[in-house]
């Protein structure tokens, strides 16, 4: 054993005697005096493979599993009993021992460490303390508790408190088995994390993909109802122009839903009640409709509608709202037009537009129409699977029942 060494053990058991000594008395003393320096000369050899220097511990002439340990512990001879466990169970230790706040809080910012083994009081620093600290740095790191006595409730609260695992120092033969587990389960935790990242940055990429196919979806629906607003200027034909604008309008209620759909958090779903608003505003405009001879009056509730349903049911919104501004006012004569739309039971859904208009003639049969327009409403109800019921009196009235079915 080089001199150095010799003098630093030598230095190290006398201090440890002392300490005994005024603990323990008689065969007790000469027992405990006996174990710890049969302990130490046992591994004498050993002791000439270690190297210490400003509380750094490096095994040289030993290939080991490399370990970085933080060691909060404020005795230099139980640092040196557990640094020469974590040696025999097989680990090629890289430390640093530290005693206060300001010391961890520098070994913290300044190095990786793999494990932290904490005594639980010190003088000038805690367990509690140092788990608070480890939290605010925002690492996860297995941090076991190497400590003298300590009651079972102060245990408990240091493991609710974020340890992994607490040991008393004289049973180190339970140390080596926890920083195997806890190193296993800090992997873990670090694979886990690792893969939730991924997910989340997947699915971060994949919304950005999805609001971009619906700018593009809309913008192209934007394209075909700017190019059958081209062809109309050539059209003299009344009849063949209304065909063009329902044509137009219906193209730009779909779009004005993927527009919605890119602007909004949710990629899946859109606030129904804003659509309804922007859709029935843009119809007005489409028939150059004056809102001071009719009138629009909404009772919508908040309700989220999937692509899936949100494009049938704005179609049937624009075919039902066109008919009633085209047909129900003859001559601009003024009236109201009314949509509803509220919550039933069992996740059920009422749409309701009616207005006060000159409604149908006596005899008009809704089933069997030949009105492209209220066909449509009747497939796309069907394509909602649900139910619709039309009455005429004092204008129009059409009831759809539809399921909003969730995500």
């Amino acid at each position: 054993m080089g001199a150095n060494n010799h003098h630093w053990l030598v230095v190290a058991l006398k201090r440890k005697t002392a300490q005994l000594r005024a603990k323990y008395r008689d065969f007790t003393f000469r027992y405990i005096v006996w174990f710890y320096l049969t302990y130490l000369l046992r591994y004498k050899a050993d002791f000439q493979n270690l190297r210490i220097t400003n509380y750094e511990l490096r095994i040289t002439n030993y290939m080991g599993i490399p370990l970085r340990v933080l060691l909060v512990e404020d005795s230099e001879d139980d640092a040196l009993l557990m640094l020469r466990e974590l040696q025999l169970g097989g680990y090629q230790v890289t430390f640093e021992r530290i005693d206060t706040p300001t010391a961890m809080k520098t070994a913290i910012a300044r190095q990786t460490w793999d494990i932290i083994i904490c005594d639980y009081s010190m003088p000038a620093f805690s367990a509690p303390a140092a788990l608070k600290q480890v939290k605010e740095s925002g690492l996860d790191l297995p941090f076991i508790i190497v400590s003298g006595t300590i009651g079972e409730d102060t245990a408990v609260a240091a493991m609710k408190g974020g340890a992994h695992d607490y040991i008393i120092k004289g049973n180190l033969a339970r140390l080596i088995p926890a920083i195997a587990r806890e190193l296993r389960e800090a992997q873990v935790r670090r694979e886990r994390k690792q893969a939730e990242e991924h997910i989340k940055a997947s699915l971060q990429e994949k919304e950005v993909l999805l609001k971009e196919i619906h700018h593009r979806v809309k913008n192209n629906l934007q394209i075909v109802s700017s190019l059958l607003n081209l062809q109309a200027e050539y059209l003299k034909d009344n009849q063949a122009l209304e065909v063009f604008k329902d044509c137009q309008n219906r193209i730009e209620s779909m779009a004005l839903i993927h527009e919605k759909l890119y602007q909004s958090q949710d990629l899946a779903k859109i606030n129904f009640a804003d659509y309804i608003q922007d859709l029935v505003t843009n119809l007005f405009y489409s028939y150059n409709v004056n809102s001071s001879d009719i009138t629009l009056k909404m009772n919508v509730e908040e309700v989220f509608l999937a692509i899936d349903a949100a494009i049938p049911c704005g179609l049937i919104i624009n075919e039902l709202i066109s008919n009633s501004l085209k047909h129900a006012f003859p001559q601009r004569k003024p009236g109201q037009i009314c949509i509803e739309i509220c919550s039933l039971e069992a996740n059920f859904l009422r749409l309701t537009i009616s207005d006060n208009g000159i409604g149908f003639a006596e005899n008009f049969d809704f089933k069997a129409t030949e009105s492209l327009g209220l066909r449509l409403v009747k497939g796309l109800t069907h394509q909602l699977q649900g139910n619709i019921n039309f009455i005429s009196y004092n204008g129009v009235e059409y009831k759809i029942i539809f399921p909003n079915k969730e995500l």
